[in-house]
């Protein structure tokens, strides 16, 4: 934009006419000799020797001044076919000045429109001046505003002195109180800038208002300077119509703006928040607004914990190509050895890989718990993608290796294929393939345990293979689906399973009844093959199993309206009957029952296993509706032909009576909603299940408290988890998250935050304590200040910890 500029201004310098040889032309000529004049009137047309021609409907020839006069519709063409415009204007041949009197519009060969008052080009000053107001307008639909203007050729500098405005096409508005423009060396000076960027390129969102001030900008084809320059990108803020302070700002002794690298340099800068100080910079640069994907530093990130001490992260990224990049991160410590580590991400056609990488030495000082030894990782991800109308086909590949089971959790290392709370690591090879009617998934994976108390730390499934087939689908027969999984296991060193499972589900169609009811029958045939080594409860040779349950299931739905409260309920008792052959398997593990798990054919956790003998599942939904108020009420419960101790005590089937499972669900308004899940004894006095979940939102006020206790055969668990937010009306958020064991009466988490955010910077303060049952790493209480200045990053105070 600031080339353009000065390209408009080189057409400002007109040739001015030569008295020498003059043609003037008219329909009527008359002679004044009082006033010894020659007045031409009616198509005057006047051409000097360089080929200029001026036509008016009025002119004045004063032969003995030297000065020719012209009124009403003057217009000049100059050689070069620029125009101008005017009612008023005089040329003099003895000083070779032209004038206009009054509004003058030029308009250039390039289409250029200037728009001034009383312009002076002088032939022996070889000016343009103008002493009052002044725009220009180019093709580009830039606005240029000035006070007043000249342009010397001799010297070629065109100058303004006053206010000047330019308005460009993208909305930018640059002003300064002097502008220089030396039109041979293509280079602009101006004084007391103050550049408002209105252009897309520069905002995050829409509240943004990107302004630059300077004592001068000297700007050529490849670069602009600003001398002592304040830059921000936030929104104004005023208070009793004065402008505040921005958030943010980047104060430079000089701001360089680089159009080839399209890289912004600072020098001296100083990150201010809210006009203090907060870090200073002696070398500082990041990309402009263009660039998308860039080599180089990224925002640097102090951090302090109790096992490793005070620290910082120093990232750099770099654009290897526009489909790959690598991202390097040293992080280093004042009392510890450095961690170094490395991000490579890589995008194809239709795949996507990520290998994430880090090495340290390990402790500078070791103990009894702070072991020698180097540490490192290593994680990777591959995924390709096949698709084809109906059919869609995903391979993926995944590593993750560590060095040290407490590596992860003591660097706090979070990437995007790493989370230091995770408590295993995989390495798999996964093929999916699936259409309408089918899916098939092939697995070949291995897990390492992270925990302290798992001495044997591997598990292999070495494959594991899932066929999902819908065999049949009929409006008489109902519709069959077959599962098949195969699946090799090993775990624990030397025990191993090898079991392929072959599941067959069929529901037929739903009858209804004249009664009301709506019934159908389910059925399972489950063919299972295994053999296994050294595993409790199973048999040590090669066996085949059949297992089967068919079942019966009835509901009726009963509706009530009532017109008068505008309300609705929906009472749905329901039924379910089965029956399974045979005998099976001791399971040890187990899951409580549900709403949903009681009216299910197969109640097992175990795939090679199934629930025997015959039991009836009795329970009910009701659902209430009234304007925007809803309960939802479930309950149901297992009545058995005999015990059945085989099945796991967690799930209350051992018993012939199952516990009374509930859930209820209240929506008392849009901003209160109550749920409530519980297992009631089948002595029916005691409960073994209780969970408690309430959610608020009230106004600016969110508040979820969840309450759980698990008793007797369910669990021993008690507990209180807290999750608070409130957000006011002047862009602040207060959150306090805890979660309370009631056994041991203490706190496994407390996080207390309040953050202050707006359309350029985002300000925390966060208290976190974190607690370790590890051998390695010690319980910390830590509080942290956190700034992140949108769109540069995060700035993180040193962690304040005990």
């Amino acid at each position: 934009m600031k080339n353009s500029i000065i390209f408009i201004l080189l057409v400002f310098f007109f040739k001015t006419l030569h008295a020498e040889s003059l043609l003037i032309q008219s329909k009527k000529i008359t002679l004044d000799k009082d006033k010894q004049i020659s007045i031409f009137q009616n198509e005057v047309y006047v051409q000097t020797d360089t080929n200029h021609t001026i036509e008016s409907d009025y002119a004045e020839y004063n032969k003995k001044k030297g000065i020719i006069k012209f009124k009403k519709n003057v217009k000049l063409v100059d050689n070069k076919n620029n125009i101008i415009t005017t009612d008023d204007a005089e040329y003099n041949e003895y000083s070779k000045i032209f004038r206009t009197n009054g509004p003058t519009k030029i308009v250039t060969a390039e289409n250029y429109i200037i728009k001034s008052k009383n312009i002076i080009l002088d032939k022996k000053l070889n000016s343009v001046v103008s002493k009052e107001s002044t725009t220009i307008n180019d093709v580009d639909n830039n606005l240029i505003e000035l006070d007043n203007f000249s342009y010397e050729k001799n010297n070629k500098i065109f100058k303004s002195v006053g206010l000047v405005s330019i308005n460009d096409k993208f909305n930018n508005t640059y002003k300064f109180s002097q502008l220089y423009i030396d039109t041979q060396k293509k280079e602009m000076l101006g004084s007391d800038v103050k550049a408002f960027l209105d252009d897309k390129l520069f905002k995050i969102n829409e509240k943004n208002n990107p302004r630059i001030m300077a004592n001068t900008l000297i700007s050529s084809k490849d670069k602009s300077s600003f001398n002592k320059s304040i830059f921000t990108l936030c929104g104004y803020r005023k208070s009793d119509d004065k402008e505040k302070c921005p958030p943010w700002t980047i104060q430079a002794s000089k701001m360089l703006h680089d159009n080839k690298k399209k890289t912004i340099y600072y020098d001296n800068a100083i990150i201010k928040v809210y006009n203090i100080p907060v870090l200073y910079l002696p070398k500082f640069q990041h990309p402009d607004p263009s660039v998308h994907r860039r080599s180089g530093f990224l925002p640097v990130t102090l951090n302090d914990t109790k096992n490793l001490g005070s620290g910082l992260s120093l990232p750099y990224y770099l654009a290897l190509n526009k489909d790959k990049d690598f991202t390097f991160t040293n992080n280093l410590y004042v009392n510890e050895n450095p961690l170094f580590m490395g991000e490579y991400r890589q995008a194809f056609k239709n795949s996507n890989l990520i290998l994430d990488m880090g090495y340290t030495e390990g402790y500078k000082k070791t103990t009894s718990k702070k072991l020698e030894g180097e540490k490192s990782h290593l994680f990777s991800e591959f995924t390709k993608i096949y698709n084809d109308e109906n059919l869609n086909t995903t391979f993926s590949f995944k590593t993750q290796d560590v060095s040290n089971d407490k590596y992860l959790k003591l660097y706090k290392i979070k990437t995007d294929l790493i989370d230091y709370n995770q408590d295993y690591l995989e390495n798999s090879l996964s093929l999916t393939h699936s259409r309408d009617d089918y899916f098939l998934s092939v697995d070949a994976s291995i897990y390492e345990n992270l925990k302290d108390n798992y001495v044997d730390k591997y598990e292999y499934n070495l494959p594991e293979i899932v066929l999902d087939k819908n065999l049949f689908q009929s409006e008489k027969l109902g519709t069959l689906d077959l599962q098949s999984n195969l699946k090799v296991n090993n775990y624990d060193t030397n025990k191993t399973s090898k079991t392929l499972i072959n599941d067959l589900d069929w529901e037929s169609k739903n009858f209804n009844l004249k009664s009301g009811l709506n019934s159908k029958f389910l059925g399972k045939l489950k063919n299972v093959n295994y053999e296994t080594s050294n595993i409790k409860g199973f048999k040590q040779n090669e066996t085949n199993e059949i297992h089967g349950v068919i079942g019966y299931f009835s509901e009726v739905e009963l509706i009530k309206k009532n017109n008068r409260n505008n309300s609705q309920s929906l009472l749905t008792p329901k039924m379910l009957i089965k029956y399974s052959p045979g005998s099976m398997k001791k399971e040890n593990n187990g899951s409580k029952l549900t709403t949903d798990s009681v009216f299910s054919l197969d109640r097992s956790d175990d795939s090679t296993n199934l629930e025997k003998d015959l039991s009836a599942a009795i329970g009910f939904d009701y659902k209430l509706n009234k304007k925007d108020q809803e309960l939802q009420v479930s309950l149901g419960q297992i009545i058995s032909r005999k015990e059945n101790k085989k099945m796991a005590s967690v799930t209350s089937l051992d018993e012939k009576l199952s516990d009374l499972v509930g859930s209820a669900n209240l929506k008392i308004n849009q901003n209160l909603n109550l749920e409530y899940n519980f297992l009631l004894d089948q002595n029916y006095n005691d409960i073994n299940y209780n969970e408690i979940i309430s959610t608020i939102n009230y106004g600016n006020l969110g508040i979820n408290l969840n309450y759980l206790q698990e008793k007797n055969h369910i669990g021993a668990n008690e507990y209180i988890q807290t999750d608070i937010n409130y957000q006011t009306t002047s862009n602040q958020k207060f959150a306090l998250k805890n979660k309370r064991n009631l056994v041991t009466n203490s706190s496994e988490y407390y996080d207390l935050s309040y953050e202050y955010y707006n359309d350029c910077l985002r300000a925390a303060l966060v208290y976190r304590r974190e607690f370790y049952n590890d051998s390695e790493l010690e319980a910390e209480n830590s509080l942290m200040f956190k700034i992140t200045l949108i769109p540069f990053g995060k700035i993180d105070s040193p962690s304040f910890s005990q």
